[in-house]
Formats: structure tokens, sequence, C-alpha cells
């Protein structure tokens, strides 16, 4: 967390929690308190179990040519 650059007076929080339906945690949105203010950060679950500043991506319906290929 050295983007908040971190002291041993800093008192950070967890603000909300989003969970997605399957009831895992999907986001957090966590707060600081600095010398210069409060600063908030979103982090993001995704797919590989790690966490993100940025959401991941949607995943959409797809088809590929492999899956055309063998269904003729």
């Amino acid at each position: 967390m050295k983007w908040l650059n971190p002291t041993s007076r800093q008192t950070v929080r967890v603000v909300t929690v989003h969970r997605a339906p399957s009831g895992r945690i999907a986001s957090v949105f966590i707060e600081a308190q600095t010398a210069d203010g409060p600063r908030a950060l979103f982090f993001f679950r995704h797919p590989d179990r790690g966490w993100q500043v940025f959401p991941p991506d949607i995943l959409r319906p797809s088809m590929g040519a492999a899956r055309v290929a063998t269904s003729i």
C-alpha cells in the first residue's frame, strides 16, 4: 500500500464490501486518512483471485472458427 504512503498513525478502513450473486466478495471500497486528507480506492476481485484497482473484463459470448469447423 505504498501508494497511500502509510504511517503508523494512519487509519485505513474498509467502507463497503460488494458481493457477487454467488456470495463471493467482488469488490471493496477502502478509505485512508492521510495528512493531506482522506484517500479512497476501489479494489476489484479478478478471476485469477487477484485484486486490482480496475474491474475485470466482462465475459461475453463468442464463437471461434475452431468451434464452427468441428461442427460441419
